[in-house]
């Protein structure tokens, strides 16, 4: 233990003496510093017992010298070694928690003075992900969350959102900061409520949807994270509100979209939302703005649905379901309406996103209510079917459709299937369809070639006097190959197959079981014999989808349609070439596929229950357990008396016969006596196991 001790007072002493010495060496060694602090472990040794005085004390004195050398450099003059500083002071609270206790009030002092100076934003973006590290520490022990939290996190959250305005790089890490200040110190975080809000908002106005997604979901969930603060209004008064501000901002979108004017809606009553600015007087720039705003507040909603909130909340689920059921049908409004509008025009363009935000709040409904959807099911398939009527096809969308049936399968089984429209089952089985052509060999073309050239009697002409090779001059090497394009619609095809045919697999039709394990073995066939080919792009990743195949194999063969001519014997046999796969996953598929097969085509009878043996029987059997070691003519008198004790008056008879049979055969009589006294016990033998046969019986 001393030696190990020794090794790491030895080299904190060699970083902060060579590495660390100046502000040129800081900067040129910074990584390898970080990594010999994080692979080696050398804060480990802090209040260790077992460790001599001696050694103790000079361990010591190496990491006061390296907790000197970081407080220095980060209150340094240079941003470099503040960087340094920061970085090294959050590693050494990751390796011991112990060192941040002892200088919490020290560090995060430091670490907020550098935030609130003028620095570069790699410094701001380190002292941020620091003083994050700090907090996660700090909330966990009572002590210094009244010392250093009571009086630091105010300051800080101020100083965050400051930040915030000046440099908008730092958005991102803004955010996150706000959002997990909000959930671990939420009475503290009352008095930032308001600005917090306010930033929020600024970013879900539907400006950045499309140019920052990732920022506008952080917002989101940062808004939605200020619903368990409290403050002036109780968690569910919070939550309710933002949740009907959303909806609020999302029908007021739908009516723009619809050229539906802003006097009717206001007469049907008043509609609150959030104070969004008003869109454009250019429909151009309107209708985008407008589609945007939509996605903005389907973030939210899915926030707000998403996050866990430990009192319970009355959720409007059947005012979400009508708001997804808008989303979804704004196309075929669009498509329907008799009316030259040019805004109509556009909104085409832009409904994939629209349905998919319809798809989104439908998923977070599921993930949030679970059986409370229950009575709503009827609604989402209608939805489903909606939007699989596809007027605007868009791949995305058909790939998050898939997602959302395979999402409702799970969780309801039949209770939803059985409202699932048949165009969607057979659009499920086509999406399977991949895209693929014939290509024929390459020696078969250059053969045919030859032959036409060679040959005169095997040209022919046409009526358009076009040259045509005779059908006979193909050889036998004319192998046809299918050149495959795997999409991510087959791979969600495949998903929503197999979760159907898991949970409900009757709601397919015999047909189309019969058109499904065809696509599915035509496939899984061609790959065997080596007449697939893929691009480059589509062999990096043909993995997944050869498991999909698989897995819908695996399932169709478990679950048969009554109806359908068996597949279990081309399944064997592709489920047998599978287990030399390249793929693991493929490989343990067919492994476990062949293991349920097995008993379909080896049935096996359960086992059966015997009546218990009689007393007479136990008692011989306790006989034979000791004559174990005694002579073999003492074995055969206990078996020859638990046979006649057994025996009925059928049993005698059946017993008579067989050894009158026995004696009748011819003997040889050279043979000693000793072997007619074996043969003796031999038939003895077969007359017990006779007897006990027809007991049996």
């Amino acid at each position: 233990m001393d030696a190990n001790v020794l090794r790491a007072e030895r080299t904190l002493s060699l970083l902060t003496s060579t590495y660390l010495a100046n502000t040129e060496a800081v900067k040129s060694n910074l990584a390898v510093v970080v990594d010999v602090v994080l692979s080696q472990n050398l804060f480990a040794y802090i209040g260790l017992s077992g460790i001599s005085a001696e050694t103790a004390k000079k361990y010591e004195n190496a990491v006061n010298k390296w907790l000197a050398r970081i407080n220095s450099l980060t209150t340094g003059k240079t941003s470099e070694s503040r960087l340094a500083g920061v970085i090294l002071m959050k590693n050494t609270a990751l390796q011991s928690s112990s060192l941040l206790l002892e200088n919490a009030a020290k560090w995060t002092t430091n670490v907020l003075n550098v935030i609130g100076k003028t620095e570069i934003t790699p410094v701001y973006k380190a002292a941020l992900q620091t003083m994050l590290v700090f907090m996660d520490i700090v909330r966990e022990v009572p002590a210094l969350y009244r010392e250093i939290a009571s009086a630091q996190v105010p300051r800080m959250n101020q100083a965050i959102l400051q930040l915030a305005d000046k440099n908008t790089d730092l958005v991102d890490v803004v955010l996150e900061m706000l959002m997990f200040s909000a959930s671990w110190f939420p009475t503290l975080f009352r008095p930032s409520i308001d600005k917090t809000e306010a930033l929020c908002l600024r970013l879900l106005d539907g400006s950045m949807a499309r140019s920052n997604a990732d920022t506008c979901s952080l917002a989101a969930q940062c808004l939605a994270s200020l619903s368990v603060v409290g403050g002036k209004m109780t968690v569910e008064e919070r939550w309710f509100q933002y949740i009907q501000l959303a909806l609020g901002a999302i029908d007021l979108c739908i009516d723009h979209l619809m050229c539906k004017p802003s006097t009717e809606s206001e007469t049907e009553g008043s509609v609150h939302q959030f104070e969004f600015p008003a869109f454009a007087d250019d429909f151009i720039i309107s209708i985008p703005q407008a589609v945007d705003r939509i996605t903005s507040m389907t973030d939210l909603l899915v926030a707000l649905l998403s996050r866990p909130i430990d009192t319970d909340i009355p959720v409007p689920a059947d005012v979400l379901v009508s708001v997804a059921s808008k989303l979804a049908l704004i196309p075929l409004r669009v498509a329907s309406a008799k009316s030259g509008r040019a805004e109509f025009d556009l909104v085409p363009m832009l409904a994939p996103e629209i349905q998919r935000s319809s798809i989104r709040i439908l998923a977070a409904l599921a993930i949030a209510l679970g059986s409370c959807m229950l009575p709503f099911l009827s609604a989402v398939a209608r939805i489903v079917a909606i939007i699989n009527t596809r007027h605007i096809s868009s791949p995305a969308t058909i790939v998050a459709l898939h997602s959302l049936v395979q999402l409702y399968v799970q969780r309801y089984d039949y209770g939803f299937v059985v409202f699932l429209s048949r165009d969607f089952l057979e659009t499920a089985i086509q999406d399977i369809s991949v895209q693929s052509k014939r290509r024929a060999n390459a020696t078969t073309v250059t053969a045919q070639v030859s032959a036409l050239s060679a040959s005169g009697g095997s040209k022919k002409r046409g009526g358009n006097g076009k040259a045509r090779v005779d059908e006979s001059s193909a050889g036998a090497e004319d192998i046809q190959t299918a050149t495959i394009h795997w999409t991510d619609v087959v791979n969600a095809g495949l998903k929503t197959v197999l979760a159907i045919l898991r949970h409900a697999p009757t709601i397919f039709s015999t047909s189309m079981r019969t058109k499904l394990d065809s696509q599915i073995l035509t496939l899984l066939m061609i790959d065997m014999i080596g007449g697939m080919e893929t691009s480059f792009a589509s062999r990096q990743t043909e993995s997944p989808y050869k498991a999909s195949l698989y897995e819908c194999l695996e399932a169709s063969v478990l679950s048969p349609d009554p109806w359908q001519k068996a597949i279990v014997p081309h399944s064997l046999t592709v489920f047998n070439a599978g287990l030399s796969d390249p793929s693991p996953d493929v490989r343990c598929i067919c492994l476990r596929a062949i293991a349920a097969i097995e008993p379909l085509v080896h049935s096996r009878l359960p086992a059966q229950l015997r009546a218990p043996d009689t007393e007479e029987n136990y008692e011989n059997e306790l006989s034979i357990s000791k004559a174990m070691f005694s002579d073999e003519s003492t074995i055969n008198r206990a078996l020859t008396g638990m046979v006649i004790a057994e025996s009925t008056g059928a049993d005698l008879l059946s017993a008579k016969r067989y050894k009158q049979s026995i004696i009748a055969e011819p003997q040889s009589q050279s043979q000693p006596q000793s072997q007619s006294q074996s043969q003796t016990q031999t038939q003895t033998l077969a007359h017990s196991a006779a007897a006990t046969e027809h007991r049996d019986r």
